[in-house]
């Protein structure tokens, strides 16, 4: 999944689809990939050290891109807390606390509680009183979590609960609030400084204790079980599903706000669905046709409405 901030919409005439909106569905296409592709890396490669080694060459390549673009990543005092706050909320909490829940609960549920995070977004801004959404909103974000249930739903496995599986499920659930928890700490960066500074400085300090708890798992690793395939998806999930799509998050927020930015996590499963149609010859059913169309028909309303 991905990061979040607030802000950015403006009141009166009801935003229409543009070029950020297309960069944000190149987003979700490169997630929905990323979900495909971790899995095959984890035959070949341990969670810890995936998730220790990825965030250490994502950190470092959006350090290199934002200072040889900006020349200049420079934080102003009274801010540093805030970006550390905004690491550690967006990256060095909810990484490991996300892939722990997931190890213990099914995918399709980590899926369907992901699709809450527009809600915890919309709901911590209003109590901040910072993005207000409309009724209309709030039902285009119902739409579409109606829609992720169908996709769900028609998954072969569909909705699993057990004791285990709950204590997943609480898991992901809090790793789900603090990515929105982000998205407000972030805010207020995103809006003094450029998405690429924000998204490279937040990465890198908060893949500092990923790659601290993963060091040992990483010093054990028998690399040469990894072949070249294992390497290839290690750098897409490193380039693609952290550096671009982490730059595009931000810009998001920044253009149309946290709210509306997170809604677009719902075609996460979409993207899935149809990967997972192609690269693993699951059958696309007529429940998940029929909730990805929901989502687009949610995130159309969502993304039309007005902002206060």
């Amino acid at each position: 999944m991905a990061k979040v901030a607030t802000g950015g919409s403006s009141s009166g005439r009801a935003a229409h689809f543009g070029a950020i909106d297309v960069a944000l569905l190149a987003m979700t296409v490169i997630w929905g990939l990323n979900a495909v592709v971790v899995k095959a890396i984890f035959v070949q490669m341990p969670p810890q050290v995936f998730m220790a080694v990825r965030f250490a060459l994502a950190g470092a390549l959006l350090l290199i891109v934002a200072y040889s673009v900006e020349r200049s990543l420079a934080i102003r005092r009274r801010d540093l807390l805030l970006l550390v706050a905004a690491a550690m909320v967006g990256t060095g909490f909810y990484q490991p606390i996300f892939l722990y829940g997931l190890s213990l609960t099914s995918a399709s549920n980590a899926v369907l509680i992901i699709a809450i995070s527009p809600v915890f977004v919309a709901l911590i801004n209003r109590m901040l009183g910072r993005e207000m959404l409309t009724p209309r909103a709030w039902g285009g974000i119902g739409l579409a979590l109606a829609g992720v249930v169908l996709i769900v739903e028609g998954s072969a496995a569909g909705l699993h609960f057990d004791l285990q599986g709950l204590q997943g499920d609480a898991l992901v659930l809090l790793s789900t609030f603090l990515w929105a928890l982000y998205a407000v700490v972030g805010a207020p960066l995103v809006h003094v400084y450029t998405p690429l500074r924000v998204t490279a400085l937040t990465t890198a300090i908060g893949a500092l204790p990923l790659m601290l708890l993963g060091a040992p798992a990483v010093y054990a690793m028998d690399w040469t079980q990894v072949n070249g395939w294992g390497w290839a998806g290690l750098i897409y999930s490193a380039v693609f599903a952290i550096v671009v799509a982490y730059v595009i998050w931000n810009m998001g927020v920044q253009r149309i706000g946290g709210a509306r930015t997170a809604l677009y996590a719902n075609l996460i499963p979409v993207v899935g669905a149809v990967a997972a149609a192609i690269f693993l010859n699951e059958p696309l059913t007529v429940l998940k046709v029929t909730g990805a169309a929901i989502i687009f028909a949610g995130l159309h309303l969502a993304r039309t409405a007005r902002t206060r």
